[in-house]
């Protein structure tokens, strides 16, 4: 009995003309904002973290008696990959390094203590220096492809420096 009496609400129902169902429509708001930055790898570091090592700035190696300046550009790590919104203004600034003394960088030998100068320029002509923690423009025009950091180096061995390893280690950091 119980099927019977469904069918038959069911019949009641479907022969109710069209005019007699209720209909009803509303709007509602859909928006994004867009903002204008840089990406690491693709994603949006926080703020102040770390992306560890942007490259290597390699002088490669020379004579311990050599004077001669040696010449070198960043090169990027393979691992991170900076892209920027076209137009937003990105500044990068770097530190005096671990050996900063009397007004400029140095390298130091590993396990001793000679050092070699040398001095960062953000341009190929070696021309404008980059002072520790002074802020640089990069140009972002060809972003999103990614960026390449204008650093260029120039060390100064001594004529005199014993030979071995020289390092330093400078902190980059990039501001949009």
């Amino acid at each position: 009995m119980r099927v019977g009496a469904t069918v038959a609400g069911t019949a009641l129902l479907a022969a109710l003309p069209p005019s007699a169902w209720a209909t009803t429509s509303a709007t509602m708001s859909v928006s994004t904002q867009i903002v204008a930055g840089c990406a690491v790898n693709g994603a949006v570091p926080a703020s102040g973290a770390s992306v560890h090592s942007l490259g290597t700035l390699g002088f490669g190696s020379a004579a311990s008696l050599s004077s001669a300046p040696l010449r070198a550009a960043l090169s990027p790590s393979a691992t991170v990959s900076l892209t920027c919104t076209p137009g937003v203004p990105v500044t990068m600034m770097v530190d005096g390094g671990l050996h900063y003394a009397d007004g400029s960088r140095g390298m130091v030998l590993s396990g001793g203590t000679a050092r070699v100068a040398y001095a960062l320029f953000s341009d190929s002509a070696y021309s404008t220096a980059i002072q520790p923690d002074t802020a640089i423009s990069v140009n972002v025009t060809g972003s999103p492809s990614p960026l390449t950091l204008p650093v260029f180096g120039q060390a100064t061995p001594t004529g005199v420096s014993p030979a071995g390893l020289y390092s330093d280690i400078l902190t980059v950091t990039l501001q949009w």
